[in-house]
């Protein structure tokens, strides 16, 4: 599952235009918090303060209802901020479940405090934000009896009947909207990722398919100038070398000078083909780059390559390239770090890669992104090793050397 963060996704119900002058206020004032949060605590407080002004021109509700009906809105508000933070939390999936369930009591509580049915809004809130901790088809089959528990609190404390059921299923149908748009969103941010995780492997994969093709462009060149130019060249040298023998003396000096010349130009053609030969090899570290570049804004990544990567075959070079893609978006998705390491080097006959993050990792279960790092790994006849502690993540990869 690609990373998205429940602040990001919040509440596209209650979203502003990007050029409502509301919208651009807030941006002044609150440029660190993400506008839709933004947007949704205001919701919050503009129930809150309906509930308010309401209560203070009743007969029927005391300054206890009031004080209780503000202190559950700002604890609902609280919760809510921590169950959408971005930073995860040590137990992350668990806390969130409990604030949820904390936030779920609020609104009961709510209910209870307030004998106004626009409190809904809040069940419509935390509606929202169910996708991302329950699988969506059951929150859906759960909606009825979640939906119907606060208005079956509402109806037993305020001993209202008259249209409040039906009042109550239009208000389902709001937490249904909720729920729908929410998976959308999540799903849409979710191909995104994916998305722009297969453009970055694309982009990096397509630079070493184009440095291959040069390689091999500029092998076959080197071949040929050697094969041909060389060989004729040393053929003209022997005839030469002959001629100097069996020409009179003063005929000589022309002849040892075309010689000079002839070993001079197989001289170069020797270093040429050699050079074409050396800047044709595969930059594993430039396609690497290639591949980091998009992230930079995301996670903060070093690179340290101890020793020549020159004479990676493809398949080599494809093989780490991949493994490193993989990491990296374990790395954002899942321990949420801040810093990813990478270091390349040459041990014992062997090309080891150790990639290492800060992120939380803690317990982990090998899923599909580290098996298949396994088994490209094990193509080569390598080995992938990983392991989790509180300091972050880490992966070595061994793959033998080219041969």
């Amino acid at each position: 599952m690609a990373k998205v963060t429940i602040e990001k996704m919040t509440f596209g119900l209650f979203q502003l235009s990007g050029d409502s002058p509301i919208l651009a206020v807030m941006k002044k004032y609150f440029p660190k918090i993400d506008s839709e949060l933004l947007v949704a605590i205001i919701t919050i407080a503009v129930v809150a303060v309906a509930n308010a002004w309401l209560m203070s021109g009743s007969s029927r509700l005391g300054p206890v209802n009031l004080f209780a009906t503000l202190a559950i809105f700002v604890l609902f508000a609280l919760t809510f901020l921590f169950v959408t933070r971005d930073e995860p939390y040590r137990h992350d999936t668990s806390v969130r479940v409990i604030l949820l369930a904390l936030e779920y009591l609020l609104v009961l509580a709510s209910f209870m405090a307030s004998p106004f049915e626009f409190n809904a809004i809040l069940l419509v809130i935390w509606s929202g934000q169910l996708p991302y901790v329950m699988p969506y088809r059951r929150t859906l089959w759960l909606s009825p009896l979640w939906s119907a528990i606060p208005w079956l609190v509402f109806a037993k404390v305020w001993e209202q009947s008259n249209g409040l059921w039906l009042t109550a299923a239009l208000f389902w149908t709001f937490n249904l909207f909720s729920l729908m748009m929410m998976e959308s969103r999540k799903q849409a941010e979710v191909a995104r990722e994916q998305a722009e995780q297969a453009n970055r492997e694309l982009r990096a994969l397509q630079d070493l398919m184009q440095q291959a093709s040069r390689k091999d462009e500029r092998t076959r060149i080197a071949r040929d100038i050697h094969d041909l130019v060389g060989h004729h060249l040393t053929a003209l040298s022997l005839h030469l070398q002959v001629a100097a023998r069996t020409v009179a003396p003063e005929q000589r000096p022309p002849i040892d000078q075309c010689l000079s010349i002839a070993r001079l130009l197989l001289s170069d053609v020797r270093e040429a083909v050699s050079d074409m030969r050396e800047y044709g090899s595969l930059d594993l570290l430039q396609a690497l780059n290639e591949l980091i570049a998009p992230l930079q804004d995301k996670i903060s990544v070093t690179i340290h390559c101890d020793g020549d990567l020159t004479e990676l075959s493809l398949l080599q070079a494809t093989t780490i390239l991949r493994c490193v893609q993989e990491s990296l978006t374990n790395s954002i998705r899942h321990g949420k770090a801040s810093e990813l390491h990478i270091e390349i080097s040459r041990k014992v006959n062997q090309l080891v890669t150790e990639i290492t993050d800060n992120g939380t990792a803690g317990e982990y279960q090998p899923g599909n992104g580290l098996t298949g790092i396994k088994e490209r790994v094990a193509e080569l006849n390598g080995s992938a090793e990983f392991n989790a502690s509180p300091q972050g993540f880490h992966t070595r990869l061994m793959i033998p050397e080219p041969g």
